[in-house]
């Protein structure tokens, strides 16, 4: 498998890989959630640093990131598009669509993925439980077929993960390893750490909904029973006290690929 081949799968990370925290005790909700603003966010992606066995010479594309709220729910839709060229002249293109419904005690999650790559389609569908209670959950996938995982304790699904981080943030913690689970690969919850930043307030933000208190936050993402020390890939985020995601920095080692937020909008909140 090339170079290029191996990273593709891991850029559908980008959904909701907004954070991640583990407690010893059982996983409760905090107040993060209260501050959310549901919003559409639009960011422009381009070539980052390039090592030279690196293999690829250029990067680019545009995702659409949208987090909405409902009475009992959160939901994700997100679509990305991106081209990459090889030293070799030639280029593979990506297009990826991500839908994910979780309701907000974090106990339910489904999940649906449809990702084109070149003139290779593929689909990925599943629904997955936790329970705090007993601190396990299971994960069945329907598409392409039928597959069963057990989750680990602590597991927690993507909206959750960003609502916890956000209150570590505030109470200052600094770092943080939780089991995520969000369904965009054929596998149990990938082990993630998070290294919380100091708390920052943009200057001249673009946007009213980047005027608060942000905190830049740096993830390592680990396999399912990974016993390498090295992450498979890495993400530095800007987080936003009301959950929208400023500028991103995906590193895959050898090459890296920029997020630039270019435009967000918000979305009207539930009457419940």
């Amino acid at each position: 498998m090339s170079k290029l081949a191996g990273h593709e799968p891991n850029l559908q990370k980008l959904v909701f890989l907004f954070l991640l925290i583990i407690f010893s005790q059982s996983v409760s909700a905090g107040t993060a959630s209260e501050n959310f603003q549901p919003h559409r966010a639009f960011y422009k992606m381009t070539m980052g640093s390039s090592k030279v066995n690196s293999g690829i010479i250029g990067v680019d594309g545009r995702m659409i990131f949208e987090w909405r709220s409902t009475c009992d729910a959160w939901v994700v839709e997100q679509r990305y598009v991106m081209r990459y060229q090889r030293e070799q002249g030639n280029e593979t293109h990506t297009d990826t669509e991500f839908s994910a419904w979780e309701n907000k005690d974090g106990e339910r999650y489904k999940f649906y993925v449809k990702n084109k790559l070149s003139d290779k389609k593929s689909k990925i569908e599943g629904v997955a439980n936790y329970s705090p209670k007993t601190r396990s959950g299971a994960v069945l996938f329907q598409t392409p077929k039928e597959i069963k995982y057990n989750l680990p304790s602590n597991t927690m699904f993507p909206s959750n993960h960003t609502f916890f981080l956000l209150d570590a943030a505030k109470a200052q913690k600094k770092l943080l390893v939780v089991p995520v689970f969000d369904g965009s690969e054929i596998q149990t919850a990938i082990s993630v750490s998070a290294v919380i930043g100091k708390q920052k307030v943009l200057r001249k933000p673009k946007h009213a909904l980047l005027s608060g208190n942000y905190w830049p936050i740096r993830m390592a993402f680990f396999s399912p029973g990974h016993k390498s020390i090295r992450p498979t890939h890495e993400m530095t985020i800007n987080l936003h006290e009301n959950g929208v995601a400023g500028d991103l920095v995906l590193d895959y080692s050898d090459f890296t690929v920029n997020m630039k937020l270019v435009k967000v909008e918000k979305i009207a909140r539930p009457y419940c």
